[in-house]
C-alpha cells in the first residue's frame, strides 16, 4: 500500500510540473491611432513616443490573420492597431501596447480592443495588424537542464529501491 502511496506522490507531481502556463499578455496602454501611417516604422516610433524607450529592432509583422493564437518570443513587445469600431473615441482608432511575459511563445491578441479590460476608449473594432519588437529568444542554458535531468533520474531510483526494499 505504501508503495502505491508512494507512485501515486511521484505521477502528481509530475503531473503538476508538466501542466503549461497559461499564455499571459502584459497590457502596457494604448493611445489615439489619430488616422496616422500603420507602418511597422511609424508603430515603433508610437510605442517609444508613448512608453519612453526603445522596443527593438522589428521581429514580427502579422497583418492578416490574428483570430488565433501566434508564435512570439518570449518578452516580445506588441503594437496591436485596432480599429474604432463601435464605442471608439478614436480617429481611426488605436494602437494598444503588450510586452509577452511569462516565457510564453504563443499567444492570442483581444480580437476587438480592450475597452471593456483596460482603459482604452479609442479603439473598440477589430485588428488590423500586430507588429513585434525585441525580445528574447529561448535556448537551453549550458549545465542546469542536465543537473535536473540527472537529480530526477536519481530520485527515480532511489524511490524504485525503496520500494523494492519493503517488499
Amino acid at each position: 500500500m505504501k508503495s502505491l502511496k508512494y507512485l501515486f506522490a511521484v505521477v502528481a507531481l509530475t503531473g503538476a510540473l508538466a501542466v503549461s502556463a497559461k499564455a499571459d499578455l502584459m497590457f502596457l496602454g494604448a493611445v489615439d491611432f489619430a488616422n496616422g501611417p500603420n507602418s511597422p516604422d511609424a508603430n515603433r516610433a508610437a510605442f517609444e513616443a508613448a512608453l519612453g524607450f526603445d522596443p527593438g529592432a522589428l521581429s514580427n509583422n502579422f497583418e492578416s490573420g490574428l483570430s488565433g493564437s501566434v508564435t512570439v518570443t518570449p518578452g516580445e513587445f506588441f503594437v496591436v492597431h485596432y480599429g474604432k469600431g463601435k464605442g471608439g473615441t478614436g480617429s481611426g482608432g488605436s494602437l494598444e501596447f503588450f510586452k509577452v511575459v511569462g516565457g510564453e511563445t504563443s499567444v492570442t491578441f483581444p480580437q476587438f480592443g480592450n475597452g471593456s479590460t483596460n482603459p482604452d476608449p479609442f479603439g473598440h473594432g477589430g485588428i488590423s495588424s500586430a507588429r513585434g519588437f525585441g525580445g528574447t529568444p529561448l535556448v537551453p542554458d549550458s549545465g542546469s537542464t542536465v543537473m535536473l535531468l540527472g537529480v530526477a533520474l536519481g530520485s527515480v531510483e532511489v524511490l524504485r529501491r525503496l520500494i523494492l526494499k519493503k517488499r
